[in-house]
């Protein structure tokens, strides 16, 4: 009595006979459980000495399989159901093993190989859908195994005429995949050569950014110039347009001096352009200071700076029509 006492608490404690590891969609790990019962798509397991309820949908599909697996006999009736079961759920493999079994039974032959065949052919479309994917991709690495497996596992099916044809173009995809490649390094290798000459020439750049904004901060202030003399704050005005061309002479002579620093892609361009808009201020300058000291009949004054515009731009009209107003009121040898 001792004995079939002790022997029934060790079975007591062991692991369940009909216990299956399944593993639902929730959670991240597989478990030891025995299936209860499943009925009307909801299962109860136990799990430890706890039942537990939930939906056939919440395991993942392998675990599915298996659930049915040990809740269904090995009856003709239930293995086809099981392999159907399998087959819908895109467990091939699972449902062309089942459907093995099943032929084994009097009478099941061949409905059963019917359904593996067509089992085999929607897995070597499976498979040739990933394929397929991977082409699109342009993951040729990953493609040309697969499609290799659908020609040798699946031979005689749809997908493996599809896959041979896949495989003679392959070559082709794989040579635009490396040509994609050699670009890419080529932009990398350009962008990181870019890198270095930016840190190289980033100080010139930032002179010349530096020399543009003086040309137009000098700019603005012409035209606050151009107002204090048009509203009669003349001995306000005319200081500002000495003091614009000096600064700019100042930012020409600059650019001239160091021609030699300019030897990065741009560098040149940006320069003659920061120079070609000094001079053009230096211009509007010398001609609104020669007109207001004119129309303020300080003509030995305006005489001189009209000579300097003319020299700077001796095809500038504004000048020479200036220059014979002045004349016609001064004559420098009177006196």
């Amino acid at each position: 009595m001792v004995r079939l006492t002790a022997l029934m608490l060790i079975l007591a404690c062991a692991a369940p006979v009909w216990a299956v590891k399944v593993k639902l969609k929730s959670e991240d790990k597989d478990f030891e459980a025995t299936i209860v019962s499943v009925s009307d798509g909801t299962v109860i397991y136990r799990k430890g000495r706890k039942d537990f309820t939930v939906k056939l949908e919440d395991f993942e599909l392998p675990s599915q399989f298996l659930i049915m697996d040990e809740t269904l006999g090995n009856t003709g009736p239930e293995l086809m159901d099981l392999a159907r079961f399998a087959l819908h759920r895109g467990l091939y493999a699972e449902a062309q093993k089942t459907a093995a079994q099943a032929a084994k039974l009097d009478g099941f032959a061949e409905p059963a190989q019917k359904l593996s065949r067509v089992a085999f052919n929607l897995e070597a479309d499976a498979v040739l859908d990933d394929a397929i994917t991977a082409l699109d991709d342009k993951d040729t690495v990953r493609a040309r195994p697969l499609l290799e497996d659908v020609v040798a596992r699946f031979a005689n099916t749809p997908a493996a005429v599809k896959a041979d044809i896949l495989l003679g173009t392959l070559k082709r995809v794989e040579l635009e995949v490396r040509a994609a490649e050699l670009e890419k390094e080529a932009r990398d290798a350009q962008a990181e050569a870019d890198a270095e000459e930016q840190k190289k020439r980033q100080p010139i750049d930032d002179w010349l950014t530096e020399l543009d904004g003086q040309v137009d901060t000098n700019d603005a202030t012409r035209k606050e110039a151009d107002e204090d003399c048009k509203t009669g704050y003349t001995n306000r005005g005319l200081p500002k347009y000495e003091n614009i061309v000096k600064a700019m002479e100042t930012v020409r002579g600059s650019l001239a001096k160091n021609r030699n620093l300019l030897k990065y892609r741009g560098q040149d361009t940006y320069a003659d352009k920061i120079d070609d808009k000094a001079r053009q201020l230096i211009i509007e300058c010398y001609y609104a200071w020669a007109y207001y000291l004119y129309m303020g009949a300080r003509y030995e004054t305006a005489v001189t700076i009209c000579k300097r515009g003319i020299e700077l731009a001796p095809t500038d009209r504004r000048f020479l029509s200036l220059k014979v107003d002045i004349d016609e009121v001064y004559d420098p040898t009177d006196g």
